[in-house]
């Protein structure tokens, strides 16, 4: 792919906060990258959001944390089809509650 195409590709994907995500619904993930910001390391996951198309998410820090090359692999290499999902926030402390789970 040349790099025009590339570059216009990168520039299409709206980045959308974690709450705007529908709760309970399925966001097939079709790509996973680490990225460095100013806060430290940050996983950003491309997801086919039905209503906007492709959008991609910064992960909260602890989720971020957890997942490993391999898992980043895995997610690239379509080696398993993942969704994820976004459960609400958590009445005591406010935070995100995600899941990763198998595509139905």
């Amino acid at each position: 792919m040349d790099l025009g195409k590339r570059f216009e590709d990168a520039s299409a994907f709206a980045a959308v906060s974690v709450s705007s995500l529908e709760a309970n619904t399925h966001y097939p993930v079709t790509r996973a990258k680490r990225i460095n910001t100013k806060y430290g390391l940050a996983v950003v996951l491309t997801l086919q959001d039905p209503d906007e198309g492709v959008v991609q998410v910064f992960l909260p820090q602890r989720h971020s944390d957890v997942i490993t090359d391999t898992d980043l692999t895995t997610i690239n290499t379509k080696t398993v089809a993942l969704s994820l999902v976004y459960k609400g926030l958590c009445d005591s402390s406010k935070s995100y509650l995600l899941a990763i789970e198998s595509s139905p």
